[in-house]
């Protein structure tokens, strides 16, 4: 399916799970809320067989890629939905996870308001911003609007500051929703760090103790650099997040076998 600019954002609806390399994903539940929720924003009818297509679509890729069942996470699945209802999947390797990575920023791409937010079919702006990165030997691009950050190609930046609350930008800002962060974000107020939603500026950043990106690929990356210029030396956040992902994605509830779902 094509993914250039002139299919528009609702041509499609998509969301990208942690899969086994079998027929079980990762979160199964949150990422099907989320693009149910998307999918209505963007006018899409899901199919009420979901589950039953997936499966059958997983068999297919399963053979394709030839993949071994693990629940390490090491496979990412992407499950589209277009405007006709068709449903479709790809999957793909891990390129780094847990990692130090540098970044850069470039200019957020920006929609209406329904459409800022959502996993839509006009993404090719942050698969240019993922390029922009990898041709400056960096490993992240951080999406960039009216002086703040809003967003990455991959992944939810969360900036720690010097008082030790955790930024997120708000959904206003045009980010999109994070599973990782849904997953974490109840489990880090419990270890005694506030989360707040808003502007990602200038100064916040500039005084941040820690940056981290969070995504189901990615997992938990401590941030060194954005544009050249050194960020704070803490690495709390980042471990913490580690960690708490590690465990997460050992248990057997984590995990959905799609044959199962009705």
């Amino acid at each position: 399916m094509s993914m250039d600019r002139s299919t528009g954002p609702r041509s499609e609806v998509f969301t990208t799970a942690l899969w086994d390399g079998g027929f079980a994903l990762a979160d199964w539940e949150l990422h099907l809320a989320r693009m149910t929720e998307h999918a209505k924003l963007l006018r899409i009818k899901l199919p009420e067989n979901l589950p039953k297509q997936i499966e059958t679509l997983l068999e297919k890729e399963r053979s394709l890629k030839n993949t071994t069942q693990s629940h390490e996470p090491r496979l990412l699945l992407k499950i589209r939905c277009a405007q006709d209802g068709e449903l479709s999947v790809d999957s793909r390797s891990i390129d780094f996870r847990n990692e130090e990575v540098d970044a850069i920023t470039v200019e957020a791409p920006r929609w209406s308001s329904k459409v800022n937010g959502t996993k839509h079919g006009d993404w090719q702006a942050y698969v240019d911003a993922r390029h922009d990165a990898e041709k400056k030997g960096v490993d992240v691009a951080l999406l960039v609007h009216d002086y703040a950050i809003v967003d990455a190609d991959r992944a939810l930046p969360v900036v720690l500051d010097e008082d030790g609350v955790a930024w997120v930008a708000a959904h206003n800002e045009g980010g999109v929703e994070s599973i990782t962060f849904e997953i974490l974000s109840q489990q880090l107020q419990n270890a005694g760090i506030p989360i707040q939603h808003g502007r990602l500026n200038e100064r916040l950043v500039a005084r941040a103790a820690e940056i981290i990106t969070l995504g189901s690929g990615t997992g938990a990356c401590r941030v060194l650099s954005v544009d050249d210029e050194p960020l704070g030396d803490s690495n709390m956040l980042s471990s913490l997040c580690q960690t708490l992902l590690e465990h997460h994605y050992q248990k057997n509830e984590t995990w959905s076998d799609v044959r199962l779902l009705k």
